[in-house]
């Protein structure tokens, strides 16, 4: 909160407490009201400012201390699985952060999975970073969705969401008292004040939520991970959750819906396939160049809709790069390609050759509409060409022939008069 703002609200209040009483209160009484409503703003002020310094200091120098607070109040959850997936996820993703934003550098995310078994995750001050267990677990430990789930989270601290929203949303009982207080450890309260608030304070907008899905895809795109997996995860916690706001969906309450984040993300797989790979988020339908290709079935742990889209985002990524030309193939592990591209695991598929065989007649009739459309486009441009260099040709022989003409008047021989066709010349004028 800017502190004109705050200003404006505190003067706003003591107007209000003043005019309330001002029709039962003698006249000192009124005067008394307005001095101390003059204080009361001036503290306000000075709370603030106290807030300020000591939020930059965990933002900042302070941001190891925090960190500690914040692993004493979760507690640090050794499962290897987990932590080495994290690992994996951070590095690659502050690599893709770092193509376009140095600040990663200088300040890296600390980062750790808690024994929280809800859905959830978060970053606070100072890019420290926490993932619950319940996130692997939900999610059953895909790799691409939790990079999503990360990624949005880095972009909050990339943007400074956390410093922005602890100073909007701190409750001013809790900001009274912390000031009020004025002890050495000012910082360590301050921190532990903000740690009791994590995931329950809504430090976010909407506009910030909205701009961090913007900077999870650009992300997690950029590090490697599956175009698709942005509308699986959230196509996950509808199926989780549904309307209700529980575990995971609660980091998002008053923000962009699920729905609303599963469709936007849906819509990125086929702008990055530059059009050429649909999702039917009803149906799980996906549609290749225009023509109906495979809807998944459902399985023990994925809903056929989410399996589209981590699918269609494969597929999205053989458009993008180019490499729709390429063989489709099934190798040694059952995994459908295209060139390098995987596609999709073929365990447990029925007839798994069909679809082979129907993504290789799809790509294959797209080639062939692309040449014959080349193709066509050579000829006209051939044609053009031709008549183009007919009318050059015409307009080269008319030039060459008024030229000639031009030079031939040029070259008529003017002979001089004599005496005597001088003579009568003059005469005939003179007649």
């Amino acid at each position: 909160m800017k502190k004109s703002s705050i200003i404006r609200t505190a003067a706003s209040a003591a107007l209000c407490l003043s005019l309330t009483t001002g029709a039962v209160m003698p006249k000192q009484a009124l005067a008394w009201d307005w001095l101390s409503a003059g204080l009361a703003l001036f503290q306000v002020g000075a709370e603030y400012a106290y807030l300020n310094k000591q939020v930059s200091y965990l933002d900042n120098k302070g941001r190891d201390e925090y960190m500690g607070q914040i692993k004493n109040k979760y507690g640090v959850n050794t499962d290897p699985t987990a932590n080495a997936m994290l690992a994996r996820i951070m590095t690659r993703l502050s690599d893709a952060v770092a193509l376009t934003d140095d600040s990663i550098v200088k300040k890296p995310y600390n980062y750790f999975v808690n024994n929280d078994k809800s859905f959830n995750a978060f970053c606070t001050l100072g890019h420290n970073m926490s993932v619950n267990i319940g996130a692997f677990d939900k999610l059953n430990y895909n790799e691409d969705e939790l990079a999503f789930v990360i990624a949005h989270e880095m972009g909050h601290g990339q943007k400074n969401h956390p410093a922005a929203g602890v100073k909007r949303a701190l409750p001013l009982s809790i900001l009274g008292a912390l000031y009020a207080s004025q002890n050495r450890n000012s910082a360590s309260s301050v921190g532990a004040a903000l740690v009791t608030t994590i995931g329950t304070a809504k430090w976010v907008t909407k506009p910030m939520e909205s701009q961090a899905d913007k900077l999870a895809f650009d992300y997690a795109v950029a590090a490697g991970y599956n175009v698709g997996a942005g509308a699986a995860l959230w196509q996950h916690i509808l199926e989780q959750n549904g309307s209700k706001s529980s575990g995971f969906a609660e980091l998002f309450n008053d923000h962009p819906t699920s729905v609303s984040r599963r469709d936007n993300y849906n819509k990125k797989i086929t702008e990055w396939s530059k059009n050429q790979v649909t999702v039917n988020k009803e149906t799980g339908l996906i549609t290749v160049a225009g023509k109906p290709f495979y809807t998944p079935a459902k399985t023990t742990n994925m809903s056929p809709q989410e399996q589209a889209f981590l699918i269609a985002g494969n597929l999205s990524a053989v458009f993008h790069d180019g490499g729709q030309h390429d063989t489709v193939w099934t190798n040694s592990e059952n995994v459908l390609l295209v060139g390098e591209q995987p596609v999709m695991s073929l365990d447990g598929v029925a007839e798994a050759g069909t679809v082979e065989t129907r993504l290789r007649e799809i790509l294959s009739s797209s080639r062939a509409v692309k040449e014959k459309g080349s193709a066509l486009l050579g000829r006209e441009k051939a044609d053009k060409d031709s008549e183009l260099k007919t009318e050059n040709n015409a307009k080269d022989v008319n030039t060459a022939k008024v030229k000639a003409e031009q030079k031939q008047e040029s070259t008529v021989e003017i002979k001089p008069m004599t005496m005597r066709q001088k003579l009568e010349a003059y005469k005939a004028q003179q007649k």
